[in-house]
């Protein structure tokens, strides 16, 4: 079976990239690596969410193909040193925040915290830096793969598969984000609920070794 998008996505925070985050957020490696591990699958689950319908696949799509080429890959290095390059990247994540969460935004950063044990304020200074990290990546696998928008929509498909098939409770906050709009909101209770799964899971536990080397 190919690489996941999720473990390509851990594989970007090896090395010195935790480090260099934690030390622009304020936070200790260890509580940083487990707030990326938690959120990853929160991004990545809620732009396969964005991508079920049409117009949503071709949003996404316009997005990555405009504006996200995988370069970001590249110069994380600078982007995470602080300054302008730091700020630039975080007011880029918000508005990304903004299209792929909507009002489902403080569910998605609690349900992160809660999974991760950190203070929720880590997480809303660390979302808007990971979601143009994750755009990105996708937007890497796209050209890699030489995909349309009914391709985009097709990977992002397989991987909500992938992960339920892999992990029952990944698979499950997966479907959640999956329902988008209303439904999303009305069900922040069910993402709280289930935000043990996050590193607590097969997939979860997995991610967080990756990114922590361990």
């Amino acid at each position: 079976m190919s690489e996941s998008l999720l473990q390509g996505l851990a594989q970007q925070f090896s090395g010195d990239t935790i480090g260099q985050l934690s030390n622009l957020l304020g936070a200790p490696q260890e509580q940083t690596g487990q707030a990326v591990a938690a959120a990853l699958p929160m991004l990545l689950g809620s732009m396969v969410g964005a991508a079920q319908k049409p117009e949503g696949a071709n949003a996404l799509f316009g997005a990555l193909s405009n504006d996200h080429d995988g370069s970001i890959l590249d110069m994380l290095g600078p982007l995470l040193s602080g300054g302008y390059a730091s700020r630039a990247l975080g007011a880029d994540g918000g508005r990304i925040l903004g299209h792929i969460l909507g009002s489902n935004k403080g569910a998605v950063e609690q349900t992160v915290a809660r999974g991760a044990g950190v203070d929720t304020g880590l997480i809303q200074k660390l979302l808007p830096i990971l979601a143009p990290i994750v755009m990105g990546y996708l937007g890497k696998r796209l050209r890699g793969g030489g995909l349309d928008a009914g391709g985009l929509g097709s990977m992002l498909g397989q991987e909500r598969a992938q992960v339920q098939q892999q992990d029952s409770g990944l698979g499950g906050i997966f479907d959640i984000l999956s329902g988008g709009g209303q439904q999303q909101q009305d069900q922040g209770g069910g993402l709280m609920d289930m935000a043990g799964d996050l590193l607590g899971s097969s997939a979860g536990k997995a991610i967080l070794g990756q990114i922590l080397g361990r």
